[in-house]
């Protein structure tokens, strides 16, 4: 596969999700579930406050003895480390969930743009035999992120200290100047670290590079054309926040010509809004990823083509 512009790949990318809609329904679905990571300590509490009403109605006491016997077991190490460990075992679950669905969903559209079958049965085998490889990608995606945004703030905490230092001295014009060049260089070295990362996540889960092959080939991808990768991440991030802002307009007219109408009838678009933005966002999350994804594969036909293995990939 030769080099593609930074418009041939979003163009192919988006008529590529478009075709396989049901992976972005599929998004939403692990995106509402982010919210729900943590039931299993927020039942943990509820349990626990349970106890102590009844241990407090069997006493003969009141409301007060009751929240004072929840306070008592919360505070306790146990306590707290059992709720801890079930609202990072949530956490870790939609991770999870996220990173399978990333797996799959990239497989698929693969299929799409190179022309082979896709379907769920693909989806299927990438998430069992490249789950593993694409998984780890994510957690060096995320300490990439994690470190852009560090140097993020440091720059801006750098700034913080010297232009006070520096206020009314004869060099704060050009002191001011190399502050704001180090702002924007950081912000660049983030966006582009982040952007990093996902042409990493790409490339296993497209071509099933192990974490390391992947971001090495990454990292000489965006090196030849760094200003594409930037450049397509920002413009799906732009198509999405102008679709976003619509939507919001749309039901905002909406709301105020329902103005006069029953309350639960002014819920109902709020409830519609939610779900169309959760749609939008994983389909902006599916286009951006395959975006960079071809970008990541340029000149690599193996890598865009490739299907997911028939059998567990030797180590």
């Amino acid at each position: 596969m030769r080099e593609t512009t930074v418009a041939g790949a979003m163009t192919s990318s988006l008529k590529a999700v478009l075709r396989e809609s049901w992976l972005a329904s599929l998004g939403m679905a692990v995106t509402i579930f982010r919210g729900l990571y943590v039931l299993p300590a927020a039942a943990f509490a509820t349990a626990v406050a349970w106890i102590a009403l009844r241990a407090a109605i069997e006493g003969g006491n009141g409301p007060e003895e009751a929240l004072a016997i929840s306070a008592m077991i919360l505070a306790s190490p146990r306590a707290r480390a059992i709720a801890l460990g079930l609202w990072l075992s949530g956490w870790l679950l939609w991770g999870a969930l996220r990173v399978a669905w990333i797996t799959g969903s990239l497989s698929t559209l693969a299929g799409g743009l190179s022309g082979e079958p896709p379907g769920p049965r693909r989806f299927a085998t990438a998430v069992a035999y490249r789950f593993d490889r694409v998984l780890v990608s994510a957690v060096w995606a995320l300490a990439l992120d994690l470190l852009g945004q560090a140097m993020v703030v440091g720059a801006v905490a750098g700034a913080l200290v010297v232009f006070p230092a520096a206020k009314g001295s004869s060099a704060s014009g050009a002191l001011s100047a190399v502050v704001a060049a180090a702002l924007a260089a950081s912000i660049f070295l983030a966006v582009s670290l982040s952007v990093l990362g996902d042409a990493t996540i790409a490339r296993a889960a497209i071509a099933g590079d192990r974490p390391g092959r992947a971001l090495g080939r990454a990292a000489a991808a965006f090196a030849r054309r760094p200003a594409a990768f930037v450049a397509a991440s920002l413009g799906v991030l732009l198509a999405t926040a102008l679709a976003v802002g619509s939507l919001e307009s749309l039901f905002g007219i909406m709301a105020s010509a329902a103005a006069g109408a029953p309350r639960v009838v002014l819920v109902a678009p709020q409830v519609l809004l939610a779900g169309l933005s959760a749609l939008l966002a994983a389909f902006a999350e599916l286009w951006r990823l395959s975006a960079i994804g071809v970008l990541a594969l340029g000149g690599d036909e193996a890598g865009l083509g490739a299907s997911a293995p028939a059998s567990r990939p030797a180590r």
